[in-house]
């Protein structure tokens, strides 16, 4: 018993040391240690709201974050050649680690602006999806893609 034990423990305590954290949604968007500079990056950062965003009138617009897991796998896949009817709008200013992970799969990221929605990111999601649609929208979930249908843009159905 106390051999099971030990080795439980020692079991425990290795694979405990080989778990990598996924990052986190805060309550902080990390605007206030943001440096959108060009000098910087490999990548383009805009700081955007939805009005501009249906301004520019962009056949798709996907919306993520830095800390989702699904977003990161999804913004890897991208082909940096790829279709540019897609546009990548971050729900943080986490430039740096967008910068290191993506640099490779696309030129610009849109980051949703502090100043027209606060630095709750919650809060900007579901502000952004309801600008985008024109309609209330509850969901503060990431990632979500909007398609321009009509003139209009609709929420996409996407797949876990």
């Amino acid at each position: 018993m106390f051999f099971k034990t030990i080795f439980f423990a020692l079991i425990v305590f290795v694979a405990s040391s080989c778990i990598i954290m996924a990052p986190t949604r805060g309550s902080d968007d990390m605007y206030s240690g943001a440096d959108l500079s060009s000098e910087k990056y490999a990548i383009t950062f805009i700081e955007t709201t939805a009005e501009e965003m249906i301004h520019k009138g962009e056949a798709s617009i996907y919306l993520f974050a830095s800390w989702c897991p699904y977003s990161l796998a999804q913004l890897r896949q991208l082909d940096k050649n790829g279709s540019r009817e897609t546009v990548y709008v971050s729900s943080n200013y986490d430039c740096k680690s967008m910068d290191r992970l993506f640099r490779n799969n696309t030129d610009t990221i849109y980051i949703l602006s502090n100043k027209h929605y606060g630095s709750d990111e919650s809060k900007k999601i579901k502000q952004f999806a309801s600008e985008i649609l024109g309609e209330e929208s509850d969901l503060t979930g990431i990632p979500q893609q909007f398609f321009k249908d009509n003139n209009k843009y609709i929420r996409a159905e996407l797949k876990n």
